[in-house]
């Protein structure tokens, strides 16, 4: 069977009795979801990377300790979150923030390329940065949950287990992360 074909309990599993392409295989399959939570976990910040490696490196090294009773994503989602909190820690105590350049693409379109709509570009990027900034700005506890269950997709009773929490209070703090960015879209109108 290939590994794309195991499904995550399996994979960890064979990581844990030392099979490295079983690992390698879960990084595949978790590295952008998570790294998209992480990255919106640290709002927007240029380590986010090295927090996802960092997940991965010590899920690799206590991958003996993974339940495969347990659901694969909740455990790694788990991972990255403390050291999205590690990371937070170390940050406060250094005060000093490492600048890289963004990893994103560039502000301004190929001004040659005439099949583009460049208004609509900049006004669609606009749109997505002001939504980006007004989620960035929620209060640490209702934008996890609301990055976890909305922009993730994951469902109540995982976004709960990942942060430790009941299933109500992950309810409560979507419902208020919504009703926040509901203000705030409606006093842009």
């Amino acid at each position: 069977m290939h590994n794309t074909e195991r499904t995550d309990a399996e994979l960890a599993v064979a990581a844990a009795g030392g099979e490295e392409r079983a690992f390698t295989e879960l990084m595949r399959r978790y590295k952008e979801p998570l790294y998209r939570y992480v990255h919106r976990s640290m709002r927007g910040n240029e380590d986010a990377y090295d927090v996802l490696q960092e997940a991965f490196t010590a899920a690799w090294r206590s991958i003996d300790r993974y339940d495969p009773s347990r659901k694969f994503s909740t455990w790694i989602y788990h991972i990255a979150l403390n050291k999205v909190r590690d990371h937070g820690r170390k940050r406060a105590v250094r005060s000093f923030f490492f600048q890289a350049a963004p990893l994103e693409s560039p502000d301004r379109p190929d001004i040659a390329d005439h099949s583009q709509n460049v208004q609509a570009d900049y006004e669609h990027r606009d749109e997505l940065s002001r939504v980006s900034k007004m989620v960035d700005a929620l209060p640490d506890k209702l934008r996890q949950a609301f990055t976890l269950q909305v922009l993730q997709d994951m469902p109540q009773s995982e976004v709960a287990e990942i942060l430790g929490v009941s299933i109500k209070a992950v309810e409560t703090r979507v419902y208020r992360a919504r009703k926040i960015l509901q203000e705030q879209v409606e006093k842009l109108d």
